[in-house]
């Protein structure tokens, strides 16, 4: 009977303990971390740490809005609508990198310059058609847009499960 509690009791530990290291195994940090280290591994190719560069960007550029968010000191948020932002960082954060990967996929099936163009320009008017914070920092907010030395001409401030949303309208066409 002991040993039935001290196995029970152990178990249960083992359930919280996993459950907070759940929590604290966000989503947003995940692709963070992964993509911060591709950026930074000289043995990476150079396309695919400007890939990288985007997203640390991209993630950096959400956490600091929800941040924002979190710390108006005009406003006394719910647990609902704390939970809210986070939980949208984190689902930004995963489309965000969909939406990087899918780009890449049709990057890469164009055959020709004039067809690389099109998609370059299909995913790049999908960001700023589809902004998710309007901020007004066109500085920031279009830091890809116009350079030709990144692939990924994309608007930081981008409502990505939108902007994904009208890419593939665009595609079954």
């Amino acid at each position: 009977m002991r040993n039935r509690i001290i196995v029970t009791t152990l178990t249960l530990l083992m359930a919280l303990g996993i459950h907070a290291q759940q929590e604290q195994t966000r989503v947003f940090r995940q692709i963070y971390s992964k993509a911060y280290k591709t950026a930074n591994d000289p043995k990476e190719d150079i396309s695919v740490r400007k890939l990288a560069v985007f997203r640390v960007d991209a993630i950096t550029y959400l956490q600091t809005k929800a941040l924002e968010e979190l710390t108006d000191s005009t406003r006394e948020l719910s647990q609902e609508e704390v939970n809210h932002i986070n939980s949208q960082l984190d689902s930004m954060a995963f489309f965000m990198h969909d939406y990087v990967n899918l780009f890449v996929k049709e990057y890469t099936r164009a055959a020709t310059e004039k067809q690389k163009d099109r998609v370059i320009k299909m995913f790049s008017d999908a960001s700023m058609e589809n902004p998710l914070y309007k901020d007004p920092d066109e500085e920031l907010v279009l830091s890809y847009y116009n350079r030709k030395d990144f692939l990924t001409r994309f608007s930081l401030d981008t409502d990505w499960v939108k902007a994904e949303e009208a890419v593939k309208e665009k595609l079954k066409k």
